[in-house]
C-alpha cells in the first residue's frame, strides 16, 4: 500500500518542529523493474520463441475443420466451509469466486461480506470483475500466443470429470477435512490438441491443487500462459484512496517482491498496455487491500506479463481499470498451486508452509502479497507484533475498538519517557530564547576584533547545548518508524475489516456518514495538546500559529482515514494530554522553587551595576 502521504505528513510535522526552531528564536529549513511498456495486443506479446512457431505455422497446415461442439455447457459449483467457485466449463474458466470467512488458527473463522454489504442487506464478497467477463476476460483462460488454438481453448466445452451427473449445474459440497478433484478435458482431432485442467480442491485451504497439460501431437505445447484476474478483489468496494489499494499485480521476481499499481498512460493509442518482465519470477497473482489470487509455480520462469485496460467510464469520479497477470505454466500436468483469498498475515504463512511441503525446492512466501508500502524494511518487522498484541486484546475484550484503545495506553505509558524528555528540552530551550535572541542582537554589532566577540559566542554555544530545541525533537523522532508500522498495521489488516465500535460501522475503513466525527474530535484534542506542550519559542504568536497549522493538516490528510487508525491517535491525544498536564505540573514546581540566597543578591548587584555603568541619559 503506498504510505508516502502519510509519511509526508510526519515528515512535515518534524520539520515544522526542526524548522521553527531554526528560523524563529532561539537561533538564525519505485519504479518497477519492468521493461518499457510494449503495444499491447488482446494476448499476451509473444516471445521470441512464440515468434518463430508462429513464423512455422504461418506455413500451410492442412487441418481439418472443426467439429460441431457436442459437449453441453455445464456450470460447476465447488462449496466449502471458506469459499464457493463457479466454473465455466466453456474454456474451463472461473466465473465466481466467493469468500465465505476468514480461517483463524483454531479452526475457526470470521465471516466475510461485501464491502457494498449494508446491516439489513448483507452481500457475498466477490473476487471477480462481472466486468472483466463482459468483456470476455475470465481468470484461468489458457493462451498460447497462436490465434487459433486460443480461439479453440476460451470457445469450445469441456467434458467434465470427477463429478457424479450431467446436470447443467452442479454443485459438490466439501465438508472440513474433505478433498476433491474436478478435471476438465478438450480433445480436438482436427487441431491434432489434447487439453487437461486438473483442479484439486482442499475444504481446509484457500489454496488449490491446479495440474495443467497441453498436448499437440503427443508434445506439450510451448510457451502456454495462463490468466490470473482481472482486477481480483472485493468487487463491492465504491472508492479507492491512498488507505485502500485499488486491485494490483504482484509478482515475486528474483530480486524482490514488486507491486504493480494499475496505471493506463492516455497519451499512448494501444487499448490494452502490456507490462513485461523478463527475469524469472517464482509466482505472480492481483490483488486488492485485503484479498488475492495468485499462482505459484514449481520454479522460476521468465516471460510473465500484466496487461492493464481502462474502463470507457469512472466510478465515483475515478478511473477504473482491469489489471490481467499471464503466468506461464507447465504443460506436461506438473503441479501448480492457485491461491484466492484473504490476505491475512497468519493464514499466508500457514499457506506458504503447505505450498513448500508439497513442491520440494520451492520456498514461497505468499506473505508478500501484502502491501507494507515503500517503508516496508522499517514497518513490516513492527507490524507483525502489533497486530499480534492487538488481537490478543480482542481476545480478552470480545472489541477491536477496546484492544485499539487498550493498546494505545499501553504504548503511551511505554512512551512517557521520551515524551518527559522531550518536554524539559523544550521547556528549557523556552527559557533560555530570550537570552539567546539577546545574544543574537550583540553579536550582530560587535566588529570581529573586539575582545568580548568570543566570550559571547562561547556562552552562545553553552545555552545552545543547555537548551538545544533539537534534544525535544529527537525522542519524538524515535516513536515515528512505530507509528508508522502502527498505521501500516491497522491499515492492512483483515481483522478490523467490519469489525464495529460505538458508532462505527467498520474499523478499517472512514465513517460512511456526511460528517465526520472521528477527524474532527483527533483535530481538537491534537490542538489542545499542541497548546499545552512546550515549545522552543517563547513568542506566543507563534505558538498558536504552530499550534494550529499542524491540527489543520493532520484533519486534512486524515480525514478519510480508518476509524481504527483515527482511535488509536484520539487516544493518543487524550492520554498525551493527561501526560503532559503531569509533566507541566513537575516542570513548574521545579521553576518555582526559591532561589538560593546568594543567587539572589548576585542578581541584585548585577542590575545595580548596570544601572551605575549606565549613562546619565539612559539612567
Amino acid at each position: 500500500m503506498d504510505q508516502k502521504r502519510l509519511l509526508i505528513a510526519f515528515v512535515l510535522s518534524a520539520v515544522i518542529l526542526f524548522g521553527w526552531a531554526y528560523l524563529f528564536p532561539p537561533s538564525k529549513n519505485d519504479q518497477q523493474n519492468a521493461n518499457t511498456p510494449q503495444s499491447a495486443t488482446a494476448s499476451p506479446t509473444p516471445t521470441s520463441s512464440q515468434q518463430q512457431t508462429a513464423q512455422a505455422d504461418a506455413q500451410p497446415v492442412l487441418t481439418a475443420p472443426a467439429a460441431p461442439d457436442a459437449v453441453p455447457q455445464r456450470t460447476i459449483i465447488v462449496s466449502t466451509p471458506l469459499y464457493e467457485v463457479k466454473f465455466d466449463s466453456r474454456g474451463a474458466t472461473v466465473k465466481s469466486w466467493v469468500i465465505r470467512k476468514n480461517k483463524e488458527k483454531n479452526g475457526e473463522g470470521k465471516p466475510l461480506r461485501s464491502a457494498s454489504s449494508t446491516k439489513d442487506n448483507p452481500k457475498p464478497l466477490e473476487l471477480i470483475s462481472q466486468e472483466g467477463l463482459d468483456r470476455g476476460l475470465a481468470p484461468l483462460r489458457i493462451l498460447t500466443g497462436r490465434q487459433d488454438l486460443d480461439t479453440t481453448l476460451n470457445s469450445r466445452n469441456f467434458a467434465v470429470g470427477g463429478v457424479e451427473g450431467g446436470a447443467t449445474e452442479t454443485k459438490i459440497d466439501l465438508k472440513p477435512g474433505e478433498q476433491k478433484t474436478v478435471e476438465f478435458s478438450l480433445s480436438e482431432p482436427g487441431s491434432n490438441l489434447e487439453v487437461l485442467k486438473k483442479l484439486t480442491f482442499d475444504a481446509d485451504h484457500y489454496a488449490v491443487r491446479l495440474e495443467t497439460k497441453v498436448l499437440q501431437g503427443g508434445q506439450p505445447v510451448p510457451n502456454v500462459k495462463l490468466a490470473i484476474g482481472p482486477s481480483i478483489g472485493d468487487q463491492g468496494v465504491q472508492h479507492f484512496n491512498f488507505y485502500s489499494i485499488a486491485p494490483e499485480g504482484v509478482i515475486a521476481l528474483n530480486d524482490g517482491v514488486k507491486h504493480l499499481p494499475a496505471h493506463f498512460d492516455d497519451k499512448k493509442a494501444e487499448k490494452v498496455q502490456v507490462q513485461s518482465f523478463d527475469g524469472p519470477a517464482h509466482w505472480a497473482g492481483v490483488g486488492d487491500t485485503y484479498f488475492a489470487m495468485a499462482l505459484v509455480l514449481p520454479q522460476p520462469v521468465p516471460g510473465f506479463e500484466y496487461q492493464t485496460e481502462k474502463f470507457e467510464k469512472q466510478v465515483n469520479g475515478q478511473d477504473r481499470y482491469l489489471t490481467t497477470g499471464y503466468v506461464p505454466i507447465p504443460t506436461d500436468g506438473s503441479p501448480t498451486y492457485l491461491f484466492a483469498g484473504p490476505k491475512d498475515h497468519d493464514q499466508l504463512q500457514e499457506i506458504s508452509e503447505f505450498i513448500n511441503t508439497n513442491i520440494p525446492g520451492q520456498q514461497v512466501d505468499l506473505g508478500q502479497l501484502i502491501n507494507y508500502g515503500w517503508t516496508q524494511r522499517v514497518t513490516k518487522p513492527l507490524a507483525a507484533p502489533i497486530l499480534w498484541s492487538i488481537n490478543r486484546l480482542n481476545k480478552l475484550t470480545g472489541s477491536y475498538g477496546i484492544a485499539i484503545i487498550l493498546f494505545t495506553i499501553i504504548i503511551y505509558t511505554l512512551f512517557f519517557p521520551l515524551k518527559w524528555r522531550s518536554s524539559k528540552s523544550m521547556k528549557k530551550a523556552q527559557k533560555l530564547a530570550p537570552r539567546m535572541k539577546e545574544l543574537q542582537e550583540k553579536i550582530k554589532g560587535m566588529k570581529q576584533n573586539d575582545p568580548r566577540l568570543k566570550e559571547l559566542q562561547m556562552e552562545q554555544l553553552r545555552l545552545m547545548k543547555e537548551g538545544n530545541p533539537l534534544g525535544g525533537c529527537l525522542p519524538l523522532l524515535i516513536q515515528m518508524p512505530f507509528l508508522i508500522a502502527l498505521y501500516v498495521a491497522i491499515t492492512i489488516s483483515i481483522d478490523f475489516r467490519q469489525s464495529s465500535f460505538l458508532w462505527i460501522p467498520d474499523l478499517s475503513a472512514a465513517e460512511p456518514y456526511t460528517l465526520h466525527i472521528l477527524p474532527l474530535l483527533m483535530a481538537g484534542s491534537m490542538l489542545v495538546l499542541q497548546l499545552i506542550t512546550p515549545q522552543p519559542s517563547a513568542d506566543p504568536l507563534q505558538r498558536k500559529m504552530m499550534a494550529v497549522i499542524m491540527p489543520m493538516m493532520m484533519l486534512y490528510i486524515l480525514w478519510s482515514a480508518p476509524a481504527g487508525l483515527l482511535v488509536y491517535w484520539l487516544v493518543g491525544n487524550l492520554v498525551g494530554f493527561g501526560q503532559q498536564v503531569i509533566i507541566n505540573r513537575m516542570l513548574k514546581s521545579k521553576d518555582d522553587e526559591a532561589q538560593p540566597p546568594q543567587e539572589k543578591d548576585r542578581a541584585g548587584s548585577r542590575q545595580k551595576k548596570k544601572f551605575n555603568d549606565a549613562s546619565p541619559t539612559q539612567a
